[in-house]
């Protein structure tokens, strides 16, 4: 008993001093821009750093760089994107030269530190979309234990104004996977009830 005892002190004091991958660290913490701040305060903190994570929505090569589409999600201790919580949007990443899209796959997780650059407008399906941008100074790829499967996003249709809200902003993202990413009671970002099980007849034989 005590050995088991002692293995579990062992494991919460190596979580406890969890820390973000070398590549990841920054010197001041604190002087990172939220994903809520670029969205809505983007003339305010362009050129700024931030440390973002989440799952690649879309990968795009260009002649000598990589345009990553990202579904951001929160950062754990030690810098992994939590992807059973809701998403509050998506981002583009521009990183130097080639990345493969066979290793940088849908649904993989990354983390970033990056450069801000405003705001970029595109879409997401057929739906208009702005995007805050940034240009990466370093990333980390995460091991892909658990590829999250984004089957659908579907986007409330408020818009941005320059550099602000200018109504209220909400989206909801559709998420799937190998396993069970949404927590118990938990409903997508903007969505007013909870996902109903789909029930599936067996047929006989």
């Amino acid at each position: 008993m005590s050995i088991r005892v002692s293995l579990l002190l062992l494991a919460m004091f190596v979580s406890g001093c969890a820390t973000f991958p070398e590549e990841l660290q920054v010197e001041d913490a604190s002087q990172l821009v939220s994903y809520q701040d670029a969205a809505s305060k983007a003339e305010l903190v362009k050129g700024k750093t931030v440390r973002w994570g989440g799952a690649i929505a879309k990968i795009e090569n260009k002649a000598d760089s990589t345009v990553l589409e990202m579904v951001h999600y929160p950062l754990t201790g030690y810098g992994k994107p939590i992807s059973g919580d809701e998403s509050i949007g998506r981002y583009r990443i521009t990183v130097n030269g080639f990345m493969d899209p066979m290793v940088y796959q849908i649904g993989r997780l990354m983390t970033f530190t990056a450069e801000l650059n405003g705001l970029e407008k595109g879409l997401v399906g057929e739906h208009e979309y702005v995007f805050p941008s940034a240009t990466a100074l370093q990333h980390h790829l995460w091991k892909n234990i658990q590829r999250v499967n984004i089957s659908s996003v579907s986007i409330w249709p408020y818009g941005f104004g320059y550099g602000h809200y200018s109504r209220g902003f909400h989206n909801r993202v559709i998420i799937r996977g190998s396993t069970n990413l949404h927590k118990k009671g938990s409903r997508p970002s903007g969505a007013t009830t909870l996902p109903k099980p789909i029930k599936v007849k067996s047929q006989k034989k």
